[in-house]
């Protein structure tokens, strides 16, 4: 009877070691490990070249089809992990028709796009977004590529692939991924995005280039590598404007813009640093914040959307001089469909 117990001790012990052990192993020999900066295929037949000044953006972080109203998150000190699937589907078919709802957008920039995995019940949400602009051409590039997430334990992540997508009116010179500094915390960083920029430059009438790009910043950090990714990005949009060309950077920042009061839409005292933070006021002097202050972007996810649920904005756009930004306006989607809303812009190209 001893040894028996001896033995059940033994196997408790062991089997979540192995287990553990098994999986760093594994997710360290299948680590997803992009190059600095690769060459991003464009898809579409939209060759249709910029004649106007006049562009409107949209930019909109879809939390994978998995993150709507009725969800809370575990990350995010809710309890959910997968998402039932009959949620997906309704989140996915939502994101879809807003983005239908949405084509006479110049440019699209979409976060958190899967084309496959387990948190998306392998929807190719790339697939369906692309298919309700048809004239538009889209990029998509990974930032999320973990063959198998063995956390939480009682219901692991699985399988995740997902990633930027850009969608636009016209053709890109140039589309590429750029990487970002990442986490450096281990085992963490095996199963972690590899963050990065979708940076697409296109030819204009004037003999300039329009520079735009998609980003999602680190969220789940102290705002260290936040800062090493923003130096990352503004010493190449600084590259960019110095050759007089036009620069619009857009996405889910996940740190609040300077001007906006973190505390405006506060239903009980936040101490969450992922929501306590402002950005940089003087991150490149004479650039532009565009955000919508009066409209929330994001709400924190520890329980289902209702009326004592945090809000902030951390979905907007930054922009240079020559540019002037016309009007800036958040979608009030009640976070129906993700736990993020849209945010539009529109901009005219000063000569």
């Amino acid at each position: 009877m001893k040894r028996k117990m001896v033995i059940i001790i033994i196997l408790l012990i062991a089997l979540p070691v192995l287990y553990v052990g098994g999986f760093i192993l594994y997710g360290t020999l299948t680590k997803f490990k992009p190059a600095p900066v690769e060459k991003v295929e464009v898809v579409g037949v939209n060759n249709k070249p910029i004649t106007d000044s006049v562009f409107t953006f949209m930019t909109w972080n879809i939390g994978y089809g998995g993150l709507g109203a009725e969800v809370d998150f575990f990350y995010d000190s809710g309890k959910m992990v997968t998402t039932p699937q009959p949620l997906v589907k309704k989140y996915t078919d939502g994101i879809n028709e807003t983005i239908k709802q949405n084509a006479d957008a110049d440019f699209i920039f979409i976060q958190e796009a899967d084309r496959k995995g387990k948190r998306s019940w392998n929807i190719d949400e790339v697939a369906g977004i692309s298919s309700q602009v048809p004239d538009h051409n889209y990029a998509f590039t990974v930032n999320y590529d973990v063959k198998y997430l063995p956390f939480p334990y009682l219901d692991p992540m699985g399988r995740i692939y997902g990633g930027l997508l850009t969608l636009g009116k016209y053709q890109p010179e140039e589309c590429k991924r750029i990487a970002l500094p990442g986490i450096t915390d281990w085992p963490r960083k095996i199963f972690y995005l590899e963050r990065c920029l979708m940076f697409q430059r296109y030819k204009l009438a004037n003999g300039k280039e329009l520079i735009v790009i998609n980003t999602h910043f680190e969220a789940y950090d102290d705002g260290g590598v936040k800062k090493a990714q923003m130096a990352v990005t503004k010493k190449m949009m600084l590259e960019e404007y110095a050759k007089g060309n036009y620069v619009v950077l857009g996405g889910d920042w996940n740190i609040a813009p300077p001007d906006f009061n973190i505390h405006k839409w506060e239903k009980v005292k936040l101490l969450d640093a992922l929501y306590t933070l402002n950005n940089d006021s003087n991150y490149i002097p004479g650039w532009r914040y565009a955000s919508d202050n009066n409209t929330p972007s994001n709400r924190k996810n520890d329980h289902a959307f209702d009326a004592t649920t945090f809000t902030t904005v951390i979905d907007y756009f930054f922009v240079s001089p020559n540019i002037e930004v016309q009007e800036v306006k958040g979608i009030d989607a009640g976070f129906k469909y993700s736990d993020h809303n849209p945010v539009r812009m529109k901009i005219r190209l000063k000569q």
